[in-house]
């Protein structure tokens, strides 16, 4: 019956399917409607993220935020009464860093834009991001004086003290 009418009335089909297809793009731009679908949108930090979940310890949390990946990690192997809290964190803060270097492709990672990381200890967070090209380069280096110039010069921190 439906059919039969679109038959003898062909605008009426046209404007249908031209209106299905203004539809479609207008959910596409203002991020609304049925059709839009952010997992099927291929970016760099996806691609890193899927080798990367397979090899994360538990209490750690990574997910994508645009073309950024977010790494959040709740318990941190400091003990809270540690005398040097500071010095620790940061040490944590670097193993992580290049624990993510390793388990990722390079080629991948050098194209995510930011990296950025969140430990959480009872007395200190720490706050930081860097560029996921930074972040490669942690697999190559070697010298623990190496790694603190690069680290020192590449990535932004922030420190909040609870």
């Amino acid at each position: 019956m439906i059919w039969h009418n679109l038959m003898k009335k062909p605008v009426l089909a046209i404007g249908i399917i031209l209106f299905g297809l203004f539809i479609m793009q207008v959910s596409k731009k203002e991020k609304w409607g049925l059709f839009q679908n952010d997992r099927l949108i291929p970016t760099s930090c996806r691609a890193a993220l899927v080798r990367i979940e397979k090899k994360i310890p538990a209490n750690w949390e990574v997910s994508c935020e645009g073309n950024n990946l977010a790494v959040e990690i709740k318990e941190v192997g400091v003990p809270e009464k540690a005398t040097n809290l500071q010095p620790l964190m940061y040490r944590q803060l670097a193993n992580h860093m290049s624990f993510i270097a390793r388990v990722s492709q390079a080629d991948i990672l050098e194209k995510v834009l930011f990296v950025r990381f969140k430990l959480t200890h009872p007395k200190l967070e720490i706050n930081a991001v860097t560029e996921g090209k930074f972040i490669v380069k942690l697999v190559s280096l070697d010298n623990p004086e190496h790694i603190m110039t690069h680290l020192k010069s590449t990535v932004q921190v922030k420190e909040t003290v609870k």
